[in-house]
């Protein structure tokens, strides 16, 4: 009897969380959506921001394993960088690298937290500690040469960057006309 019971709690308790979970998401669906729209009309309701950001997160916690939550979460960075708070946004990315293995935007959330740390917080070596760890662990993911050009570069003025480009722009004028 107590087999049959578990047998059939099992399968009521599944559906029961999956609805859950798909009414959660179709809710914060709706506010994103809501958002858009009052976007359009010119309107910005701070309010509406962060009940979203609390959505976004609540059910990230709530449904840890959930490619949705992943997801959600992302968005929440770029809602938080955009708002200007990077550090914030830098948080929420480390939450994504850390806890999600498998999703297809982690290299991503670990290269926008060096990018952050760059441009934003202006902290060059936690920047440096992020691109040297995006390079070693996607070494060939598309925007790596970007990630190591950017690594390369971490640091210099705008003066000292046109000035090398303008150097190399001579050497290789030079190694031209020697070629010919």
């Amino acid at each position: 009897m107590n087999n049959w019971l578990i047998a059939f709690l099992i399968p009521l308790l599944l559906t029961s969380c999956m609805a859950n979970k798909k009414r959660d998401a179709d809710k914060i669906d709706k506010q994103e959506k809501a958002m858009v729209e009052e976007a359009k009309q010119g309107k910005v309701d701070s309010v509406a921001i962060e009940k979203l950001l609390a959505a976004y997160e609540t059910f990230a916690d709530k449904y840890p394993g959930d490619t949705t939550a992943a997801n959600f979460l992302f968005k929440a960075a770029d809602f938080y960088r955009y708002m200007g708070k990077p550090l914030k946004s830098v948080g929420v990315y480390e939450k994504i690298y850390n806890n999600y293995p498998n999703f297809e935007k982690r290299p991503y959330a670990l290269f926008l937290q060096g990018f952050i740390f760059e441009n934003e917080i202006n902290n060059k070596d936690a920047a440096k500690i992020k691109y040297e760890e995006f390079l070693k662990q996607y070494p060939d993911h598309p925007i790596a040469k970007d990630v190591k050009m950017t690594l390369e570069n971490l640091g210099k003025t705008p003066e000292e960057l046109m000035a090398e480009f303008e150097a190399n722009q001579l050497q290789d004028s030079l190694e031209t006309a020697k070629a010919k």
